[in-house]
């Protein structure tokens, strides 16, 4: 179930900043969970996705915050990818769009029909590295539940030719599918999970109360998934991705989005 929200021009949005008191008002005396993206919330969107980091400065914020608001981070990145670069170990996690999380004292859980796609993506991994192979800049990055390849570094005439090519290897598997993000292709199990779903899961173990308030903020395409699905939820969104949006509201960079988390921790002080 969504939120029957309709979707806006990240342009039109109102500012995060400029409203934070509209959007504590309807904080309430129970806690308000956070959810927080890695890549372009986080850390800064970078050429190589291997070159991702969180600054000190980051880290810090969302280590005073986890102390304070019940927090989660949920990445499209696999599960250790960014674990280890928060490098927060008592956090929640929601790795590769929340097919597999994990928790404090031992908490994980893998979905369970995701397991039964990993052959598929031993599989067509070979399959698509040897189809793309002559394309330029074409980058891959397998986790345990999806894949993803980035082609930020392919030439812009040739990256129509890339989602053809992974599109046509994929019509002959219908187990996974395909998603778009931040010059990224995401290949997923073809299951109805995503960051909404494993944002409304991670609320029942962040909160005794049913359907508590929470914060999400996210900049890519993948992270809709999260502003229009979860229930009792404000969504902000970090710049713009190109597309309409289900996002509440917005912050315009990453530099907004500190100022953003001072002001949270400001107010619970």
């Amino acid at each position: 179930m969504t939120k029957n929200k309709l979707e806006k021009q990240p342009t039109d949005l109102p500012s995060a900043l400029e409203n934070f008191q509209k959007i504590t008002a309807r904080f309430g005396s129970e806690d308000t969970l956070l959810f927080l993206d890695f890549d372009g919330t986080l850390a800064p969107i970078v050429e190589h996705h291997d070159d991702a980091a969180i600054s000190e400065e980051m880290r810090g914020l969302v280590q005073e915050l986890s102390k304070r608001f019940p927090l989660a981070v949920v990445s499209g990145r696999g599960l250790a990818d960014v674990r280890k670069r928060v490098n927060l170990p008592d956090l929640f996690y929601a790795g590769s769009h929340g097919f597999e999380i994990s928790g404090p004292n031992g908490f994980a859980k893998d979905h369970e029909e995701a397991v039964k796609v990993i052959p598929v993506f031993d599989e067509i991994e070979p399959l698509l590295k040897r189809k793309l192979k002559e394309i330029a800049g074409t980058d891959f990055e397998r986790k345990k539940f999806t894949m993803a390849i980035h082609y930020r570094q392919v030439k812009q005439e040739e990256q129509e030719k890339v989602h053809n090519i992974v599109s046509a290897v994929l019509n002959d598997y219908s187990e996974v599918t395909k998603a778009d993000g931040k010059k990224v292709i995401e290949i997923r199990p073809a299951i109805d999970w995503h960051k909404g779903r494993a944002v409304e899961f991670l609320k029942t173990v962040l909160s005794k109360k049913e359907n508590q308030l929470s914060v999400y903020v996210g900049d890519d395409v993948t992270d809709e998934d999260a502003f229009e699905y979860v229930k009792n939820g404000i969504g902000i969104l970090v710049g713009e991705h190109g597309r309409q949006t289900y996002a509440d509201y917005r912050v315009e960079d990453l530099k907004e989005v500190k100022l953003f988390f001072q002001k949270l921790l400001q107010y619970k002080s």
